[in-house]
């Protein structure tokens, strides 16, 4: 690996105030493992330290911020709402709440809609609602995939396949089975072992660094579960609302999913989930089997709704792809040079594997030139930057990767 070159820029290294860390230190719990940087504001792909400096975001909050940070549309609409209703209450009923839901379902499977506050949430009513479905027929299991993230309360965290995030809350509820996406004869023998409630996947394996689910396997997955009378459930959290390309990753498989769930930037930034639940489920739940104090609020809506007027603009899932390939090929050198081992990517969901576990230091080093990187295990960094990126912001990350990682600088013409 090149030695470092630290940025030179003034005041460049991170920044976090005295205050704020001990603040921290003291009164926040200890759940995330943090990095050196304090941030105070946002501004469309970039995010501003405390300090002042400007930091190229290829992390998006977690594919939260799709359209950048402090987008004027969002803003203005949440702007708006504020002055007149902020919370009512589910009881009653609201225009903007019932608007999303036929907006929602009018992009995916023509379903009703639940609304959360998260991920987690809208997992945890497609699971509910899988469970409720099959009661009376005695119960039945649901099935997901080995190295999964669906959430991290007991229900969600039950249904991620991934043994050590599990393992301090152990035992995990028992009704979920676990296959290796891809295992085709391993999902027919559950099947075949009981009754199957639901099949509940992710199209990508995002927190497992960005692991695409064979198109084939999903639609058997689907195949099976029309046979059995089994929801198919598919986690669209991460890989929802134009990151692959499409206003869902399932569509480009010619899915046909009872349940969506999606959650991450289906609000700009504010805390929404929702389950998009298809006519075969529709009417499983009724008053008192479910429901959440904020979901849906009109705050939240919205914000949800200028996202999706964003989301409606001409050209964005092919200007998503181009940028995607983009990225890929940048990523091309690494692997032919010997620094990086695969790349995996669908839309502007990219993840690199590297021939040594320094995806941590990239990270640091990466944060130390301005841009804002994110490591999935020691040899895996993922990408996730906003739908709006330009070329040239692109161009930048693959700069500095091939330098960091192969010793290469750019071209003289690309340095002039």
């Amino acid at each position: 690996m090149a030695p470092h070159q630290p940025n030179n820029e003034a005041n460049s290294a991170p920044f976090v105030s005295a205050d704020t860390r001990a603040l921290d230190d003291r009164y926040v719990l200890p759940t995330y493992g943090r990095l050196p940087l304090e941030v105070v504001r946002g501004e469309a792909g970039e995010l501003i330290g405390a300090d002042g400096r400007r930091y190229l975001d290829f992390v998006t909050g977690l594919s939260v911020s799709n359209f950048g940070h402090c987008h004027p549309h969002v803003v203005e609409a949440v702007r708006k709402q504020v002055g007149h209703l902020i919370h009512c209450s589910n009881l009653f009923y609201t225009r903007g709440q019932a608007e999303l839901a036929r907006r929602l379902s009018a992009l995916s499977n023509g379903g009703k809609v639940f609304f959360g506050n998260s991920g987690a949430e809208a997992n945890e009513a497609a699971i509910k609602i899988a469970r409720k479905r099959v009661r009376d027929l005695g119960g039945g299991g649901i099935v997901t995939l080995e190295r999964s993230f669906h959430g991290r309360t007991m229900a969600t965290l039950s249904a991620t396949g991934q043994r050590e995030k599990q393992a301090a809350f152990a035992p995990t509820l028992e009704v979920f089975h676990h296959v290796a996406a891809g295992d085709l004869d391993g999902l027919i023998d559950v099947f075949r072992a009981g009754r199957v409630a639901a099949f509940l996947a992710e199209p990508v394996l995002g927190e497992s660094g960005v692991r695409l689910v064979p198109p084939d396997f999903l639609r058997e997955a689907q195949r099976l579960c029309l046979e059995n009378d089994a929801l198919f459930i598919v986690d669209e959290v991460q890989t929802g609302l134009g990151r692959c390309g499409a206003a869902f990753a399932y569509q480009r498989y010619d899915l046909e999913p009872d349940i969506i769930t999606v959650a991450k930037s289906l609000a700009g930034g504010f805390p929404m989930g929702a389950a998009i639940v298809g006519t075969r489920a529709w009417d499983v739940l009724g008053p008192g089997d479910h429901g959440s104090t904020f979901g849906g609020g009109p705050t939240v809506v919205a914000a949800a709704l200028a996202v999706l007027d964003l989301l409606e603009e001409d050209g964005l899932f092919e200007r998503v792809e181009s940028r995607g390939r983009q990225l890929e090929e940048l990523f091309a050198p690494l692997v032919k040079m010997g620094a990086a081992r695969e790349v995996r990517r669908l839309g502007l969901m990219a993840a690199v594997d590297l021939t040594r576990p320094v995806a941590q230091e990239m990270v640091a080093r990466a944060m130390d030139a301005g841009i804002l990187l994110n490591a999935t295990s020691p040899d895996t960094l993922r990408f996730l930057p906003p739908l709006t990126v330009a070329a040239e912001e692109i161009q930048r990350v693959g700069d500095f990767l091939l330098a960091e990682l192969t010793g290469e600088p750019k071209a003289p013409e690309e340095q002039q």
